[in-house]
């Protein structure tokens, strides 16, 4: 089973900061699951949120901010004085911190802002063409308007949609594939269902699941036979993983 480390190792570190991501490297995750979202000046800097406040100090939406108005903020005090000075990376910077041997799986973040999202396309998909041949690549997100025009422009990038109950309750994972382009098919750890997982096999789609932060919630992602999980605290998952199995 494939283990993505949830915003770097976000349960030890402040989340998607270079420091969360190498610590993630040194506990053995396989992947690094990280926020997308687009500055003023169309940059792709690595933040969940809409707005500033949370994780980094300063205010209003990221949307209307530059790169340079982001770079200097501090995105590491609130989790430890450890972390003081971490800052808001972009893409870019992950990709040279990370080594290849690690997937990065970018999540788009779309909503609240205001602007087409045709900007947004074109500045992911000029990032990660030269990744693609590289490392292990996944786009995931929400917005699966998004996706279908990902994989309209670069239909051999691996998509992920992240399934939306309210949304997507009707929808099979087979449906959402044949739709949008997908090869993944991500719900939250509440959300997982046997069937979901069945008819994704079926279709030959991967199933990822977030949230995955304790050993039982681990035994119940590998008892409904998900591919992948996506924790907050990957050592421990790992460990988990390579403790060896005994009959009692």
């Amino acid at each position: 089973m494939m283990i993505a480390a949830h915003r770097g190792s976000s349960g030890s570190a402040p989340e998607n900061t270079l420091a969360a991501f190498r610590l993630a490297v040194k506990e053995g995750a396989d992947m690094i699951e990280l926020d997308v979202r687009l500055t003023a000046d169309h940059h792709l800097v690595v933040f969940h949120d809409r707005r500033l406040g949370r994780t980094a100090d300063g205010s209003g939406p990221i949307w209307t901010r530059t790169l340079a108005e982001i770079r200097p903020l501090d995105a590491g005090s609130w989790f430890g004085r450890q972390f003081q000075g971490e800052r808001v990376p972009t893409l870019h910077e992950v990709f040279r911190a990370v080594p290849r041997r690690v997937g990065i799986n970018i999540e788009v973040k779309t909503d609240g802002d205001p602007r087409r999202k045709a900007g947004l396309e074109e500045v992911l998909l000029a990032a990660i063409r030269s990744e693609m041949a590289e490392r292990n690549i996944l786009v995931t997100s929400f917005d699966h308007a998004l996706l279908r025009r990902l994989h309209r422009h670069e239909p051999q990038l691996q998509l992920g949609a992240l399934y939306m109950p309210v949304r997507d309750v009707a929808r099979r994972p087979s449906l959402l594939a044949r739709r949008l382009g997908v090869a993944a098919f991500i719900c939250s750890r509440s959300q997982l269902r046997k069937r979901f997982v069945r008819n994704a096999h079926r279709h030959g789609l991967t199933v990822l699941v977030y949230g995955v932060n304790t050993v039982r919630q681990l035994a119940r992602a590998q008892r409904f036979g998900v591919d992948g999980i996506i924790t907050d605290f990957p050592e421990r998952m790992v460990r988990r993983q390579s403790e060896p199995t005994t009959n009692s």
